[in-house]
């Protein structure tokens, strides 16, 4: 018969001395993870870092604990896509601003974020889609359905995606998504 390590079959002191053993583990791992680093500035003011103190007496050393670092993975979004509705009216469309959400805040900085876009159903031959920023376009028609803008002044701002044909006719719109740019405020 086999026994997993801390099956209740297994005798009181060996379980004793897996979890003993367990707990020595983690907390060799927690102070290997918080070791000290020394940051050393000679006289000339060159700094260094290093994990053994120095022996030189003119030199300034400041103790420094590191942690373990973050380890969580970053969340990979992707535009949502819609099911086609089927039915026997005419060819529906939705365009819908997945990212950012309505009402978004930009965070502080230059103004920088991307703008994507679901479908139903996929652009056909000829179509295009059209982003405007506060009513007015943001580049000429694509294909695809991302964006990066750049440099967008602080403040609120309405976003909307057009969908057009090769003849420049709109097919559908958008709802209009809200988003608030923070910026520094630059005094002279």
């Amino acid at each position: 018969m086999i026994h997993s390590p801390l099956n209740k079959s297994t005798p009181g002191s060996l379980r004793g001395y897996l979890l003993w053993s367990a707990l020595s583990v983690w907390s060799l791992y927690q102070y290997a993870a918080a070791q000290s680093v020394y940051k050393v500035t000679d006289e000339n003011g060159n700094v260094t870092f290093t994990d053994t103190p120095p022996l030189d007496s003119e030199a300034t050393v400041e103790e420094h604990s590191l942690h373990t670092p973050n380890s969580a993975q970053p969340v990979l979004s992707s535009p949502e896509i819609l099911e086609p509705v089927e039915s026997d009216s005419p060819l529906r469309f939705e365009t819908k601003i997945v990212s950012p959400g309505d009402n978004a805040t930009i965070p502080m900085g230059p103004g920088n974020f991307s703008v994507q876009v679901a479908l139903s159903p996929r652009l056909k031959a000829g179509e295009k889609l059209l982003l405007l920023l506060d009513g007015e376009p943001v580049g000429a028609p694509q294909r695809i359905p991302n964006w990066q803008l750049n440099n967008v002044y602080r403040g609120e701002h309405r976003l909307q995606v057009l969908r057009i044909d090769d003849g420049g006719a709109q097919l559908d719109e958008s709802d209009i998504s809200t988003v608030f740019v923070m910026r520094p405020i630059v005094s002279k």
